[in-house]
């Protein structure tokens, strides 16, 4: 009897020792797994500074350090520079312009309308640690350390505006943060989240082309990272999105002549500021201190009106004013017949895109399921001319060409047959144009639409 327990338990131990030897094999690789993810959050935390520490090559009287201890939106209102991020709304819509200079000649007067965080800056307050830790994870590599512009308690510290030549600048810019990268350069960070699908659009396709304009919110977000860099004296920014579940970087590299077209006009608004704000101030019929805001908002948005520096700037199409910025290569044609064979394809690509625009429009509305079948001839047709003018001209994708001073990239990755060819501006004018260019090859079906 003795003997037979001993047996089983003998084998219940070996069954034992087989399964514990099971699980620790499992354990210790989970453990090693485990300990190296632990080790890279470890390395990655290590690389974004306690401390954020100010920019190099930065004076006193060239920024503000904010007091953590003191209301933010009292501390705000003692800035009278235009931000960074403000600029940018210049040149995306009357909307965004007006209640820009609006806000400006009500600073001017002491009307300031008091600072109020929204569901939005509190949304991006929360998500920014997100975004510096996934950027740090993506670029590890190209980052020595990282110092966030702001104190441990999430208050904003530094605000720069940084000496031109010797001369104070026009715009401040209270930066997300800034990192030393591994080639011991120091790079501006700027962090967006969002859910638009067409920034998205935007993002890559600058990162393959160069081209800003493709879409008034990045353009708004490139043109304040041009500034972050002006105020910061940095020659490189980091605009980084997370849109959805995807995160992508677009290096934006520092452009004085882009920068010295927008100062322009930031000079011209903010003296037409200056002017409307000292004609409300010397107006005896309006008691600037006590009357009501909203009726004071009413009597700016007049002189707004008869405003001609504002309706200049409501008049301003990004898309052709900043167009010469694109970086772009020269595309050079031999021979008069060359030029003008390939003149003659580029308006009838452009064409046969307005086109399809057109029947796109009218078919939606009345006819939506014969969309695809109105519209075949003419894509088959554009699809002929970009394939040709490929083959002609030895196009390569992904260019900005500039011909006859009309910048167009191509892009046949493009899913719409449409989209693979792009024109930069919306206006497309050559010397030779007339009628008869598009008259020799329009699609007549159109007439039964």
């Amino acid at each position: 009897m003795t003997k037979i327990n001993e047996q089983k338990s003998k084998e219940g131990m070996q069954q034992f020792s087989l399964y514990r030897q099971m699980v620790f094999k499992g354990f210790e690789s989970f453990a090693y797994q485990s300990q190296e993810n632990l080790k890279g959050k470890q390395k990655q935390i290590s690389k974004i500074s306690k401390v954020g520490r100010k920019l190099p090559k930065i004076s006193r009287d060239e920024c503000f350090k904010f007091n953590r201890k003191v209301d933010f939106s009292m501390q705000r209102e003692l800035l009278n520079r235009m931000g960074a991020s403000e600029v940018g709304s210049m040149f995306i819509g009357a909307d965004s312009l007006e209640k820009l200079m609006r806000e400006r000649i009500l600073k001017a007067i002491g009307r300031e309308i008091p600072f109020e965080d929204n569901l939005s800056m509190r949304k991006g307050k929360i998500l920014e640690s997100l975004g510096f830790d996934e950027f740090v994870r993506m670029h590890a590599d190209n980052i020595e350390v990282l110092h966030k512009n702001k104190y441990a308690n999430g208050v904003d510290k530094y605000n720069y505006f940084k000496k031109l030549e010797g001369r104070d600048t026009l715009v401040g810019s209270t930066i997300d943060g800034w990192f030393v990268s591994s080639i011991g350069d120091a790079e501006l960070l700027e962090i967006k989240f969002s859910d638009n699908l067409y920034l998205k659009s935007a993002a890559i396709e600058y990162n393959r082309t160069g081209n800003f304009l493709e879409n008034k919110y990045f353009f708004k977000y490139y043109v304040q990272v041009q500034m972050q860099l002006l105020c910061t004296g940095l020659n490189k920014g980091n605009l980084f999105f997370i849109v959805g579940n995807e995160a992508l970087n677009c290096v934006i590299n520092r452009d004085d002549n882009f920068i010295s077209a927008v100062m322009t006009e930031v000079s011209r608004l903010e003296q037409e500021v200056s002017r409307i704000a000292k004609s409300l101030k010397l107006d005896s019929d309006i008691d600037i201190e006590n009357i009501d805001l909203d009726e004071l908002s009413v009597i700016i948005t007049d002189f707004l009106k008869s405003s001609f520096v504002y309706q200049e700037l409501c008049d301003m199409d990004f898309k052709l004013d900043f167009l010469e910025f694109v970086k772009s290569s020269q595309l050079e044609i031999d021979g008069e017949d060359e030029i003008l064979n390939l003149k003659r394809r580029l308006e009838k690509i452009s064409a046969l895109q307005s086109e399809i625009d057109k029947v796109e429009e009218e078919t939606k509305k009345a006819h939506a399921l014969e969309l695809s079948r109105v519209t075949k001839p003419i894509k088959d047709k554009l699809k002929s001319q970009i394939d040709d003018l490929m083959d002609k001209f030895s196009l390569n994708e992904h260019i900005n060409y500039d011909f006859d001073g009309n910048l167009f990239h191509v892009d046949m990755s493009r899913r719409a047959i449409k989209d693979r060819f792009k024109f930069l501006s919306c206006v497309i004018d050559f010397t030779f144009s007339n009628s008869s260019v598009v008259n020799e090859w329009s699609t007549p079906i159109l007439n039964a639409v």
